[in-house]
């Protein structure tokens, strides 16, 4: 069981992080398309993640006047609980360890998950995409 994660610097990598994200956010969990893809209007490093040379994972960060922003995050469904969610976020973490901020709003469905890697909950939950979410901000003692 091998699970790779890399920067997804090409077109084709860039591609399977879109097809990752419109399976699990525009099919599975049924958020439009036209709020989910708004690449084209930021500026975000994305990664890809592989188990077994398939790939089955994505997510992004981008920088906000708030902090650096984690986002996007997205395993495809056949391939959760196999820790391929955990080492993207401590890959991504470990890359960008020197900001001062980083951030993310999680699904209410996967706190704990965060809760875990070192997320601590900020404020109320809101709804983005009709879905219940919470901002959380990256404690650095957890890595």
């Amino acid at each position: 069981m091998v699970i790779n994660i890399k920067t997804a610097i090409t077109k084709k990598d860039k591609g399977e992080c879109f097809s990752i994200r419109r399976d699990v956010f525009v099919k599975e969990q049924n958020i439009s398309g036209k709020i989910e893809f708004d690449d084209e209007s930021v500026d975000a490093t994305y990664f890809i993640a592989q188990y077994e040379n398939i790939f089955v994972g994505t997510a992004r960060y981008r920088f906000t006047d708030f902090g650096i922003k984690l986002e996007r995050f997205a395993v495809l469904k056949s391939y959760r609980n196999l820790g391929v969610g955990k080492k993207l976020a401590l890959y991504i973490l470990n890359s960008i360890k020197d900001e001062k901020v980083i951030y993310l709003h999680a699904q209410e469905s996967v706190i704990d998950f965060y809760l875990k890697l070192g997320f601590k909950r900020i404020g109320s939950r809101f709804f983005e995409a009709e879905i219940p979410h919470q901002k959380m901000i990256y404690n650095h003692r957890h890595t």
